[in-house]
């Protein structure tokens, strides 16, 4: 099934993952549309960005696509594909070839997809005022909550007492800045606090009656699709 391409926008972002390569080699481009049986076209990534992954991008490279449909249940998708030819005129374009089939999920309570987000965590004082605020990479996300990790400024000893500061059942803003422009601020609460000697991992809860704003968020995931894959069978 391939009808969900035609939900998609123009402009849209996409993820791209090129198949084979030792590295994680991923970039974010646009959707440019679609000639529905023939070809999936999106930009070629940004040569600022991505300067050397363009290098691998040609005809017969096979790769992943992954797009987040914000629609009432909210779905992740993604499908394999291959290059079929890369155009340089009006604008570098990428003619991926048409997928045999897109596999999707629908976005449901508690399913945790594999994230790599940059966001800011604001611990909240008892008077709702922000104490203090550090910036995080979200790595994995559900409707419910995520977790998240950050780098100490100095590394400490293990035994040292709560060198991060967080509590379990503290509360705190969570802060996703997206490539779009917008701003996603979402009230949780720290479930679970974990620290090494250089880093802290928190599990949060997000506060209820945020629906709008957890889809937002979703749509700068990542997701597996090998995990897609499993989960369908």
């Amino acid at each position: 099934m391939t009808a969900k391409i035609k939900q998609l926008t123009v402009g849209q972002k996409v993820e791209i993952q090129i198949s084979g390569l030792n590295v994680p080699a991923r970039f974010q481009t646009d959707f440019i549309g679609a000639v529905m049986g023939r070809w999936f076209i999106v930009n070629m990534p940004d040569s600022r960005r991505y300067g050397e992954l363009r290098e691998h991008l040609y005809e017969g490279v096979p790769i992943i696509v992954r797009f987040v449909l914000e629609n009432e249940s909210g779905e992740i998708c993604a499908f394999r594909s291959d290059i079929d030819f890369v155009v340089a005129h009006p604008t570098k374009m990428l003619f991926l070839d048409w997928p045999k089939q897109v596999e999707s999920r629908v976005i449901r309570q508690g399913r945790r997809f594999d994230a790599y987000l940059p966001c800011t965590i604001e611990r909240l004082a008892e008077d709702n005022t922000v104490a203090s605020s550090v910036e995080a990479i979200i790595l994995d996300v559900s409707e419910t909550g995520c977790k998240l990790r950050y780098s100490l400024d100095e590394p400490v000893d293990e035994e040292q007492e709560n060198p991060s500061e967080w509590e379990t059942g503290q509360r705190a803003n969570l802060i996703v800045n997206q490539k779009s422009g917008n701003t996603i601020k979402l009230g949780s609460i720290v479930r679970q606090v974990k620290t090494s000697s250089d880093e802290v991992t928190l599990g949060v809860q997000f506060n209820s009656h945020q629906k709008e704003a957890i889809n937002g968020l979703f749509s700068g995931s990542l997701v597996d699709i090998d995990a897609l894959s499993r989960a369908q069978s």
